[in-house]
């Protein structure tokens, strides 16, 4: 059953297994997804702290008695008078009737007195809950745990957090003419590329995967494999198998053994076949053999989907509006996804093409960064003509 794109993600969609919750410790916790929001505990700052190091005062003194210092983490006067200055550093807290602090490079020392240049009120002090106050949002649940949230995490001093569950994904790769890398070439042979490819974007997006192995072109093997991984895992994904030739078995096991076949095509260059079935609560993704096919399915398809089902609040790819820098090419009337470089100039991304966009070639791969969307309507363009993308 061939579907259109659209039709495709929507059943990809309400497929997607719904993840289950656990609690796990920050240190643990990086390339995560939160299931619940986080909130500030208590204000930040939770006093009124010094951005510099400096003189605290009262503003309207020309000179100033000095009583001592204080930093981070060391108490220092609660409360100064008149004409008292405290020595605080980067950090430290502020006497509670201090207005400002003087920045220690523009203090002079007279007499065992300090002179200060005028001051305005508040100047170099950071007030109570100027970052947040107790309560705040600071991450919503859906949120991927990386970058900038996991140290934030340590900063609002969480020693663990709930998270979803990550899915069981198991993989495998079919091909009577499939070499392993360092094996000795073959004329007529490929090297195992899918596997490699859905390693190295599973690794970037933290999903969790086994790889089962490499099956051959049997019926019987086909077979075997997901029999044994279908108590193993929630997803099963393969490559290759699933076009019209005459050793493509994953759709004839599918269509044998009991699995519900949800669509078998879709309307989509390169990468038309796609196979998607459900059999007992578990899910398997029947992906096409070529590497380019497989690598445009996988980053337009399946990376949304398995985000959606490890619990990411924005699953769908970030689309850009480029502008061509040059020709591309496309049929009117069928949605093709055409490799392209995007370079950001003077604020606009302008995209250029591959210089090959056949299904048969990959090596192209190594000098692009983006996939240009291309719809039914779009057909060839050209320089300064404008397009959707996505970046790889």
């Amino acid at each position: 059953m061939r579907v259109t794109r659209q039709k495709a993600k929507e059943i990809l969609y309400s497929i997607a297994v719904k993840p289950e919750t656990e609690t796990v410790s920050v240190r643990d916790s990086f390339m995560r997804v939160l299931a619940e929001d986080i909130h500030t505990e208590r204000d930040y700052p939770d006093c009124r702290k010094s951005a510099v190091d400096g003189y605290a005062h009262i503003v309207g003194h020309e000179t100033y008695n000095p009583i001592g210092d204080t930093g981070a983490g060391r108490k220092g006067a609660d409360v100064i008078n008149g004409d008292e200055t405290v020595f605080v550093m980067t950090g430290g807290n502020v006497p509670e009737n201090a207005e400002a602090v003087a920045r220690v490079e523009d203090a002079v020392i007279e007499g065992g007195r300090v002179r200060l240049p005028e001051s305005k009120a508040g100047e170099n002090i950071n007030s109570i809950g100027e970052e947040n106050f107790a309560g705040d949002l600071v991450a919503s649940k859906g949120s991927v745990i990386k970058d900038g949230l996991f140290p934030v995490l340590f900063y609002l001093g969480k020693g663990s957090v709930q998270v979803y569950k990550k899915p069981k994904i198991g993989i495998f790769v079919t091909g009577d003419e499939i070499l392993e890398a360092g094996d000795e070439y073959r004329k007529g042979f490929v090297y195992n590329t899918n596997r490699y490819i859905l390693e190295s974007m599973f690794n970037k997006h933290g999903f969790d995967y086994e790889y089962f192995g490499h099956v051959k072109d049997s019926k019987e093997e086909v077979a075997a494999a997901f029999e044994k991984m279908s108590g193993q895992y929630d997803i099963i994904i393969s490559s290759g198998g699933i076009s019209m030739g005459k050793y493509d078995y994953v759709k004839e096991v599918f269509s044998t053994c009991g699995y519900e076949i949800l669509f078998s095509r879709t309307a989509i260059k390169p990468g038309s076949p796609l196979m998607a079935a459900k059999k007992d609560g578990g899910i398997f993704i029947g992906m096409p053999g070529y590497p380019a096919a497989f690598m445009t399915n996988l980053i337009f398809y399946i990376v949304p989907f398995l985000k959606k089902c490890y619990g990411y609040e924005t699953f769908e790819n970030d689309e850009i509006d480029v502008v061509m820098d040059g020709k591309t090419s496309s049929r009117e009337g069928r949605f093709d996804i055409n490799r392209a470089v995007v370079r950001a100039q003077n604020g606009v991304y302008t995209a250029s093409d591959a210089g090959t966009q056949k299904t048969s070639h990959f090596n192209s791969f190594a000098r692009v960064n983006a996939l240009l969307l291309l719809d039914e309507e779009t057909g060839t363009l050209k320089t300064g003509d404008r397009a959707k993308a996505i970046f790889l």
